[in-house]
């Protein structure tokens, strides 16, 4: 009774771990809407002056500029974009060095976003950015682009009336926001009339935006996305950065190359193994060996070679974990991996348990942590747990039939003692 209360204990646990996990997997895919072929605003969010993250924001943009794209909507100020739309026409590079010593020491002030609007200048030409922020910066570059429409005779132009809405919005923004981390429902507001207009301007047409991910997230009200959300619907998605860097190599479960976590596997499996056939084996093994179900055998020793073979071709079931200048980033499924980790470190304590035990057959098919002939079901477990993290089926199959065989035959063992 003792030992049947550990086994349901043992698997309620098990079994929670795993609910949990997959509970909690669901959930990571709730968070970005990614695009599809009616999509016609692409939302990016990210964090600021990241130079992985601008990379790859210009790749999304000449892939996009390459199907017909113009308009790339910025986390800036109306006449700060206005200001690298002229200088993207000219032959040398002084407004936008002049407009980066003026953001120096903000996230954005840094070589990478240079470099980004660099990239698209050599590589997008035609590129109008559309800046939909509230006015930053309006004493200096505000008012260097009002000086410059003055110089120009457009002190009548719809570029001056905008250039002064969104320094009166810098304006009332700075002065209403009560702490220095940009959140503020003033900003989100005029962020969410800002880009409507800004949309309408351009014409409706498809378009990207890239802002800091806090004001990207579509499933809430309060924020610019949220807000963009009601009016667009499922005309506009929104992706994070992280997401992007995260997923990016793990979409191919099925991937060949070499797998360490397999490699780990392997060795922890097989090494106890190696000892246990080096002089360890219980009394009367040999003989019982012989009564062996030619069909579980076969079972068996299928699941061993496909097991031993798919664990180690399959980088996908290695653990995916990065650290990124916005935070550490996983996928929550890695508790499978973790549980399946915790597995294999209770195997290894099953095998010190039988050599330091008597080494008779019921020491071989004992139980270890609640977990019945725990040398089997061990391995097999963790190797499922294998499977389901990385979402490959053959490692998922290899289990099932190693499984089969190789806890049946433990099974059938124990029945005979």
């Amino acid at each position: 009774m003792k030992s049947r209360i550990k086994t349901v204990i043992a698997i309620s646990l098990l079994a929670a771990v795993c609910v949990t996990a997959l509970i909690l997997d669901l959930s990571d895919r709730t968070t970005d809407v990614y695009p599809n072929n009616d999509t016609m605003i692409r939302l990016y969010g990210e964090m600021h002056g990241v130079k992985k993250y601008h990379e790859i924001e210009f790749e999304l943009w000449k892939d996009l500029y390459n199907e017909g794209y113009r308009d790339l909507f910025v986390e800036l100020p109306y006449y700060s974009a206005e200001f690298i739309n002229i200088w993207m026409k000219q032959d040398n590079d002084e407004l936008l060095d002049l407009f980066f010593d003026e953001i120096r020491g903000t996230q954005y002030g840094n070589k990478y976003y240079h470099d980004f609007f660099c990239n698209i200048k050599a590589n997008c030409p035609e590129t109008v950015f559309h800046g939909t922020d509230v006015g930053h910066q309006y004493k200096t570059t505000g008012a260097r682009y009002l000086n410059y429409l003055e110089e120009h005779g457009l002190t009548d132009s719809e570029n001056y009336k905008l250039a002064q809405e969104c320094i009166r919005q810098g304006e009332e923004y700075y002065a209403t926001r009560t702490t220095n981390d940009g959140i503020s429902p003033v900003r989100e507001a005029y962020m969410v009339t800002n880009f409507r207009n800004a949309y309408d301007r351009c014409g409706s047409g498809r378009i990207m935006g890239i802002y800091g991910s806090y004001h990207t997230d579509l499933s809430d009200p309060d924020l610019m996305a949220g807000q963009l959300k009601s009016v667009f619907g499922e005309k506009i998605s929104s992706v994070k950065m992280s997401s992007i860097v995260l997923g990016a190599d793990t979409q191919n479960p099925y991937r060949l190359g070499f797998c360490i976590t397999g490699l780990i596997y392997l060795i922890m499996l097989f090494v106890p193994n190696i000892i246990w056939g080096s002089g360890r084996k219980p009394s009367g093994y040999d003989e019982a060996e012989k009564r062996e179900n030619k069909v579980l055998l076969a079972f068996e020793r299928i699941g061993q070679v496909a097991a031993t073979v798919s664990v180690l071709i399959f980088p996908a079931i290695d653990p995916l974990i990065k650290i990124l200048p916005d935070g550490l980033y996983f996928k929550w499924r890695i508790l499978f991996l973790i549980t399946a980790f915790v597995l294999m470190i209770l195997y290894e304590c099953y095998w010190i348990k039988y050599f330091k035990s008597a080494r008779t057959l019921e020491d071989m098919y004992s139980s270890f942590a609640g977990f019945p002939v725990a040398g089997a079901t061990l391995p097999v477990l963790a190797l499922l747990l294998m499977g389901i993290y990385s979402r490959n089926l053959i490692v998922i199959a290899s289990s099932i039939i190693l499984g089969v065989g190789h806890i049946g035959i433990h099974l059938k063992h124990l029945r005979d003692i």
